[in-house]
């Protein structure tokens, strides 16, 4: 898995992270083109990769990650055509986003310590500006991609052991998920 997922900072070098025999990780699908075909959201504590299904394969379309004073992700949310992860500080928080309007995907980064400078595509705006075109507005359980720890082998997930997906009132739990039948 991590060798889909982006490492700026190189946080998964850390001992930790190489000897360690399951991590923490987001798995999910959400359709956010409202195309009828999901995005796969992947991803885990350092950054999140979002992809596409397209000419029969999946296509990487986004690294979502924290800036580096930021570090880690401790939460990951959605909604409608948003998902949103949440790195939270003692007096604020700090917020990734990615969106879909107009036909084109749009990254924002908002910082509750810094918020005279937010960014949309790597454009400085202003926080009103950055909140017109992501809701960060009653982020809660019910929105966020549960963690879920995945148990790997040389590097290749082989078991999902905790956690579930919600598919509207209905809870799928991830372990006994048939991957194979999922169409996106």
């Amino acid at each position: 898995m991590e060798s889909y997922l982006a490492d700026p900072y190189v946080l998964r070098q850390e001992l930790k992270q190489v000897n360690s025999d399951s991590c923490i990780g987001y798995i999910g699908i959400h359709d956010f083109d409202d195309d009828s075909v999901p995005e796969l959201i992947i991803g885990d504590d350092i950054s999140i990769g979002i992809f596409i299904y397209e000419d029969g394969m999946a296509k990487k379309i986004a690294d979502l990650y924290e800036p580096e004073v930021w570090g880690c992700i401790n939460g990951v949310h959605y909604r409608e055509n948003t998902i949103i992860l949440v790195n939270n500080g003692s007096d604020g928080s700090c917020y990734v986003c990615l969106s879909y309007h107009d036909g084109e995907y749009v990254t924002g980064v908002f910082d509750e310590y810094n918020p005279d400078t937010a960014t949309v595509n790597g454009k400085e705006v202003t926080e009103k500006e950055f909140k017109m075109r992501f809701d960060l507005v009653g982020l809660s359980r019910d929105s966020s991609i549960p963690r879920s720890r995945m148990k790997r082998e040389d590097g290749i997930v082989t078991a999902l052991v905790i956690d579930a997906i919600r598919q509207e009132d209905e809870y799928i739990l991830i372990e006994d998920l048939d991957f194979g039948a999922i169409k996106w």
